[in-house]
């Protein structure tokens, strides 16, 4: 007979979301487990890059967590063959996401929170209204709630939903420390639907380059366009189609709803705030639809948003800001700035 495991509320994925959305139903009193296919550190394809939305809502929720970071205080602008460097009034924090999300998860480890290593297979609603969740190993976990925060590729969404086609295709590639200032590199509009990228990190420099059609020949020519030899270049899908399952007992999370910023890419505050809004709606037994109402507002406006900001108007547009570093500047902190 398979071993059977019963908790409250099950989180499947040990990254920012699940390991934030577990710490917060243990520290409320739920009865909480964690799991996650891999060993911990393990690395993350992701620029890293935390607004300061997303480092004071962690602040807020937990305290006492401490982690590295490099600090980004200007970003250059390059548009077409002009640019501008632009002062932030928010500093960004660049992390490195396997240092990051190890210490995110020994964080919850240490304040009581149960863990263990397994791969998610299915789940089942039983005759009485719990969930049966089975492992690839043959372990079943019996739950009243499952959270699921399982990434870009979430096993659990296929399951509830089947194919899903939200997802935009982003490349990355370190590079060894070069800055000698501290400052961020973005580049538009030759990339339709996207953008490229350099961002100094704690140990490494992060290039990354996405978009609606980005493909390897691309990323592997703007690199050597950038004269960044070719190494080791890693790729990993970012969903910008945000996931309502429409139940109150399996509720998707971070890029497993496919909650990234839909004009940034940045999904690190959303699975931030996501989990948060979980954790609301089963401590407070309420609809996630609920708890998580102004975060489907933000990803409503975030589409039309985009839609403009990427259209040949928008790139006009922003081709006429490179002219005008203060209007640049203005919409870019009003945009990453605290609610």
């Amino acid at each position: 007979m398979n071993q059977i495991i019963t908790t409250d509320t099950l989180v499947v994925g040990a990254g920012p979301a699940g390991s934030v959305c577990a710490y917060l139903l243990h520290k409320s009193g739920v009865d909480c487990l964690l799991i996650d296919h891999a060993t911990f550190p393990r690395d993350k394809i992701c620029g890293g890059g935390l607004t300061v939305k997303a480092w004071t809502l962690l602040e807020d929720l937990m305290p006492a967590f401490t982690y590295p970071y490099q600090k980004i205080n200007e970003v250059e602008f390059k548009i077409d063959h002009a640019f501008c460097r632009i002062p932030l009034q928010y500093d960004i924090r660049v992390v490195a996401r396997k240092d990051f999300d190890h210490r995110l998860l020994q964080f919850y480890i240490a304040s009581g929170g149960r863990f263990m290593q397994g791969a998610f297979s299915k789940f089942e609603r039983q005759a009485d209204g719990q969930l049966l969740v089975t492992l690839k190993s043959g372990v079943q976990i019996r739950c009243r709630h499952l959270v699921g925060a399982d990434g870009a590729n979430s096993h659990i969404r296929k399951q509830l939903i089947g194919p899903y086609s939200g997802n935009i295709l982003w490349l990355e590639q370190y590079q060894p420390k070069s800055r000698t200032s501290i400052f961020g590199e973005l580049s538009l509009t030759q990339y339709p639907g996207g953008y490229y990228y350099v961002f100094p990190a704690v140990e490494h420099d992060v290039v990354g380059y996405g978009y609606a059609g980005t493909n390897m020949p691309q990323f592997r020519q703007i690199l050597a366009e950038k004269g960044f030899e070719p190494t080791s270049i890693h790729g990993a899908y970012i969903p910008v189609l945000e996931v309502d399952t429409g139940r109150d007992d399996v509720i998707l999370i971070g890029d497993a709803g496919g909650f990234a910023n839909k004009l940034t890419f940045e999904g690190l505050y959303y699975a931030i705030a996501t989990a948060q809004n979980a954790a609301k709606s089963i401590i407070q037994h309420r609809k996630f639809s609920d708890t998580n109402a102004d975060i489907f507002r933000r990803k409503r406006r975030e589409r039309w948003l985009a839609a403009l900001l990427y259209s040949r108007f928008g790139m006009g547009l922003i081709r006429w800001l490179a002219g005008h570093p203060s209007l640049i500047a203005r919409a870019f902190n009003k945009g990453i700035k605290p609610d």
